[in-house]
């Protein structure tokens, strides 16, 4: 396969974390919003689910399909997994950060967290019909050997993107705290599923061992965003409602190197809004309402203080369907595409580059100069699979209906298209593939929750953070 032309390969570079930082910049400043210890052989050497936490929690079945829901995403389902088969290195699996949508080529630059989907989806590949137990064990042994051992990290956190054949830092990026938290999330899937191999245990459990979360830990109980050579840890740290989530509570509940419980209530939670008379937590870009819902199951308990995280992302989906629609409703022109079958926005590709947009705002105004410029994105709906499968199905299938080979190709959906003025993202990114096939996993059998909640550093976490 050949390399990514320039123009997107200089588009990748903005990601949806230098996006949030720039923003941090200017409107926060520096600031974005007992120890535990632990032998990991005694703490993780079984695949056998015995905490007393988990042995009490009631799973919800899966979501029993109409026929061609459930074909549409088998069909949407192998298209993505299509993705992490074609983007993986042939010699040391990992994943690149991004790929032309028709296969033609790919970033050589790989990302820690769509290495960490790529995992994910491995674990759930047999059950889901994706590839064979065999195969699916032998991709994820090479991919967590280059993991440990080929990709440049410090204190474990692994950088943000790294050299897909060779594993070293690019573009000057920082060893990534919540991208390393996403890498492990797949790390410990391919555990559960696949740790009765000896070598592969071994891999997934030094990989956990080795991360030392309280060298990112500041002085006020809040995660840096990272750290670089030249800076050393960045100024930006985790204060507010975010994808923080699965970051925060994979700290507390690690094996060692663990930081302490009160870290989950050192965070802001003022960022609130209100849809139809219920509050919820917000922040625009749809995917962190989803990224740590794809792993931990918040589904049947409620935070130390009787907060649903499951609910919460629930309405934060319904939330921006009535503002698209209302959006749409005030400005026709551009935006009047915006409704129940057409919605759906966050961080990603634009005609004017990558954006971190999302909705709706803290501030509830339904201004064009956010930026929102009628583009759709489809993972925004897919990541949304499991919380609001209604509206996603309905959204997702009349995508792929009206717009057709257009937007729906060899690994799904484009990354973004905008209906108004025909533009069409030529690539996929490795994180939005990764969301949208695990959220349609989680919806039809709830396999990433299984794989993923069957690991003793995710018990660990809920109980020692108290939800109940």
């Amino acid at each position: 396969m050949n390399a990514l032309s320039a123009e997107s390969l200089s588009r990748s570079r903005l990601s949806r974390r230098s996006c949030l930082k720039a923003s941090v910049g200017v409107a926060l400043g520096a600031s974005l919003t007992s120890l535990l210890s632990g032998d990991y052989e005694a703490f993780a050497g079984s695949n056998e689910t015995t905490s007393a936490f988990s042995a009490s929690r009631s799973m919800t079945p899966p979501a029993s399909l109409p026929p061609q829901d459930e074909a549409f995403i088998r069909d949407l389902q192998t298209r993505c997994y299509q993705f992490f088969l074609d983007a993986a290195d042939s010699s040391t699996g990992l994943v690149s950060d991004r790929g032309a949508r028709d296969g033609s080529g790919f970033s050589e630059h790989a990302s820690s967290a769509s290495c960490g989907f790529a995992l994910a989806s491995y674990a759930i590949a047999p059950k889901a019909e994706l590839e064979s137990f065999d195969s699916a064990r032998e991709r994820s042994r090479t991919l967590l050997r280059s993991l440990l051992y080929v990709a440049e990290h410090h204190n474990g956190f692994v950088y943000h993107f790294i050299g897909r054949a060779d594993g070293g830092r690019r573009m000057n990026c920082e060893a990534s705290t919540v991208d390393t938290a996403l890498m492990l999330a797949g790390v410990m899937c391919a555990e559960t599923t696949f740790g009765q191999d000896p070598e592969i245990r071994s891999l997934c459990q030094d990989l956990v061992n080795r991360t030392d979360w309280q060298s990112m830990l500041s002085e006020d109980n809040l995660m840096h965003m990272g750290w670089t050579p030249e800076e050393g840890l960045l100024p930006y740290q985790w204060d507010r409602f975010s994808e923080l989530t699965i970051l925060v509570l994979m700290a507390i509940g690690a094996p060692r190197h663990a930081i302490d419980p009160a870290c989950w209530h050192a965070w802001r939670r003022d960022q609130t809004l209100t849809h139809r008379g219920e509050s919820f937590l917000s922040y625009p870009p749809l995917f962190v309402h989803q990224y740590p819902m794809a792993f931990f199951d918040f589904r049947n308990v409620r935070s130390p203080n009787g907060r649903s995280y499951w609910q919460n992302s629930i309405t934060a989906h319904f939330a921006q369907i009535e503002f698209l629609t209302q959006l749409g409703q005030r400005y026709p022109d551009p935006l009047g595409h915006y409704g129940d079958k057409l919605w759906g926005i966050t961080s990603s590709d634009s005609v004017s580059g990558y954006r971190d947009w999302g909705g709706p705002y803290e501030d509830n105004r339904f201004e064009p100069d956010r930026g929102i410029d009628g583009t759709v994105v489809p993972s925004a709906a897919a990541g949304g699979l499991a919380a609001v499968p209604d509206q996603s199905l309905t959204t997702l299938r009349y995508q792929r209906e009206h717009f057709g080979d257009a937007v729906y190709g060899r690994y799904g959906f484009a990354n973004a298209f905008n209906p108004a003025t025909g533009w069409v993202s030529q690539d996929v990114i490795g994180i939005d593939t990764g969301i949208s096939l695990l959220m349609a996993e989680n919806l039809r059998s709830g396999g990433v929750w299984d794989a993923f909640m069957r690991h003793p550093v995710a018990q660990a976490a809920f109980e020692r953070t108290g939800f109940r």
